[in-house]
């Protein structure tokens, strides 16, 4: 039985968590409503009392990344889920949303852009590779 007020869209768009007093963690945006966001996290964790967070967005547009924040509040947290409710469910949290929607939807890549190794460089990584014979 579904239980949510809200419809779910499937998403993965790179995220970056910001909390008061730790470091920040990141992961990608896994599903998103009007009310929330189902994000999975591969770096880094949450308090465990750490319920008000700010969420960056890192939105990819095919030629440039764009950033998007808002405010929210854990609802959930799992070891590597985490279940947040937007803070203000106003037109620019639906702005928001029908942005990452909008760029998802026109993604040349299969999947979320992973994060660059420490000490690589952009450059390094779209370089191309150098062939040996």
């Amino acid at each position: 039985m579904e239980r949510r007020n809200a419809r779910r869209n499937q998403i993965q768009v790179d995220i970056e968590i910001a909390h008061p007093g730790a470091r920040r963690c990141g992961g990608y945006a896994e599903n998103i409503s009007r009310s929330g966001v189902s994000i999975v996290l591969w770096d880094g964790e949450l308090p465990a009392r750490q319920r008000a967070v700010i969420l960056n967005f890192k939105v990819w547009t095919g030629s440039e990344t764009l950033y998007r924040k808002i405010y929210a509040r854990v609802v959930r947290s799992e070891q590597e889920k985490i279940a947040l409710e937007f803070a203000e469910h106003d037109f620019i949290a639906e702005a928001i949303i029908q942005d990452l929607m909008y760029y998802q939807n026109r993604e040349r890549r299969a999947g979320a852009r992973t994060p660059l190794e420490c000490g690589e460089t952009l450059a390094a990584v779209t370089a191309p590779a150098e062939q040996t014979v």
